[in-house]
């Protein structure tokens, strides 16, 4: 009877013990991410970065909601190596993409793949040729779909598509979803009435007055809901816009080719500021659009429940020149701030809402951004660093931009801004929060233009022979950088050639003025 007593003891002490042990902590469930890329978006046409236009009320409310940074730049001022930036965490010579087309090599890993391992369902929906699935950048994706339907220019089936994504998901699995919206890329046609929104003569037209109108009410919702507007179906079709700007010799000589897009691109037209204005005006309607179109998204995220576990970044790829420093409607030739400085907006768990973040980044701390917020392990080997600390109220040690422009185009021999052939020819650019220093190769010896960020925003006046001790602070940073990049005296351009792309891909490029 007394071992019968002792063995009940143990076990009764055994049973206490499990009972009384501490259990082990379980890992919180990883966040959603979403990720919003817009073509050719320029930061100073944003409502919330200081535009006087009401151009974003959706982005603005989601800037409200967490964080915006103010002084986000790119790393290239065009598609493809800038995105390849993004995904990857390196410049344009430590990931090896430097033209269109071209590939990111398997070697390379990004975003996608470091989410793909850690659990997430992955799909992406791009608009753009350059992002096709033979562009690398498909790796980490499960679902990659590259559709030029409208040239790729139509926000609308985009926003619906993202959204029966979303609802049709495996909710068992965190997401991340890529977007790349095109809209506000050249020729710069929304439909009617975002097309006429800020055309003078339209001031009083209906449904140009209820579109302002449902618009300015948005600025103070809390709440998303895309207006009946961005219903409409877009697409690259002049005719949308040559009735509402009939006499707009720069919509005439892109809509009838009777100038090539090169001399339009290097202002050979003697165009009018009135007409450039109107140009900007389309230009506006774009982003308004794909900026209502955006909001559907953010409904549907509410609507399922998922507005409070995802994280939402919203970005431009690069900007977008508008008749600045002799460049108009394109970005890949020059290295200033209309070209590289982008919106960058996040949002969701881990930020701290109503941020606004005045150091500058780069557009490429946003991979390694995301998988921190994620609770994923990061990307080694890379150039950029994690944001987080910054989106919590936090601090970060000063963070060097640098940035290559595209090499010199064939497809464009009327430019006039590059002036030796391949990756040797590139632009570079370092800039810091208060300086930039631009290095313009040249046989007869290379250029050098050094511009005050602070009193001198729109770049204007080059101090590089007034201030040398500016400009030599800067020289090592430069040509440190440059030292590792293994093809700097290359006059290969780093272009796959167009061989290998289909007719709908080839239409596409030449709507958007990329061939002629």
């Amino acid at each position: 009877m007394g071992k019968v007593r002792a063995r009940l003891s143990i076990s009764g002490l055994f049973a206490f013990a499990l009972a009384c042990r501490t259990p082990p902590e379980i890992a919180p469930p990883k966040p959603n991410v979403l990720l919003v890329t817009i073509e050719t978006f320029r930061a100073d046409h944003v409502g919330s970065y200081g535009y006087g236009r009401n151009t974003t009320p959706n982005l603005d409310r989601l800037a409200r909601q967490g964080a915006k940074l103010e002084n986000a730049v790119a790393q290239a001022p065009f598609t493809l190596p800038s995105i390849s930036s993004l995904m990857t965490g390196m410049t344009p010579p430590g990931h090896g993409v430097r033209n269109h087309p071209a590939v990111l090599a398997d070697s390379i890993e990004t975003l996608a793949e470091r989410l793909q391992k850690a659990g997430y369902q992955t799909a992406a929906m791009t608009r753009h040729t350059w992002l096709r699935n033979k562009s690398g950048l498909d790796q980490g994706f499960l679902e990659y779909h590259n559709n030029k339907f409208a040239a790729g220019l139509d926000a609308r089936s985009l926003s619906l598509a993202a959204s029966d994504w979303l609802a049709e998901r495996d909710p068992a699995r965190p997401f991340f979803l890529w977007l790349h919206f095109l809209d506000p890329h050249l020729p710069y046609t929304p439909s009617y009435p975002y097309s006429v929104l800020y055309h003078d003569a339209y001031g009083a037209d209906p449904q140009a007055v209820h579109l302002r109108a449902m618009t300015a009410a948005a600025v103070d919702r809390e709440d998303y809901a895309p207006t009946p507007y961005a219903d409409l179906a877009g697409g690259p079709y002049y005719d949308l816009v040559l009735r509402h700007y009939p006499e707009n010799r720069i919509l005439l000589d892109l809509a009838f080719w009777r100038r090539s897009r090169g001399s339009i691109f290097f202002n050979k037209g003697a165009y009018s500021r009135y007409e450039v204005s109107q140009l900007v005006d389309l230009y506006d309607g774009a982003i308004l659009y794909t900026d209502d179109n955006l909001g559907r998204i953010l409904k549907t995220l509410a609507d399922l429940g998922l507005a409070e576990t995802t994280v939402v970044a919203v970005a431009g790829d690069h900007g977008e020149a508008l008749g600045e420093h002799g460049l108009s409607f394109t970005h890949d030739f020059t290295l200033y701030d209309e070209v590289l400085r982008v919106p960058l907006v996040i949002r969701g768990p881990g930020v701290e809402p109503g941020t606004s973040i005045a150091q500058q980044v780069r557009l490429m701390d946003l991979a390694p951004t995301l998988l921190d917020l994620a609770g994923v392990e990061p990307l080694t080997g890379v150039e950029a660093r994690s944001l987080a600390p910054l989106l919590r109220g936090g601090s970060l040690p000063y963070l060097t931009a640098f940035a290559e422009s595209a090499p010199a185009r064939t497809q464009v021999p009327e430019q006039d801004k590059i002036y030796l052939p391949g990756i040797r020819g590139k632009w570079r650019m370092v800039r810091t929060d208060r300086w930039k220093l631009i290095q313009i190769p040249r046989a007869e010896g290379d250029l050098y233009e050094l511009y005050d960020l602070v009193d001198d925003p729109g770049e204007t006046r080059n101090l590089f022979a007034d201030l040398a001790g500016e400009g030599a602070k800067l020289q090592p940073l430069l040509d440190a950088w440059m030292a590792r990049d293994p093809l700097q005296g290359s006059e290969t351009s780093g272009e796959e050639g167009l061989e290998e792309l289909d007719p709908s891909a080839l239409e596409q490029l030449k709507t958007l003025g990329y061939i002629q």
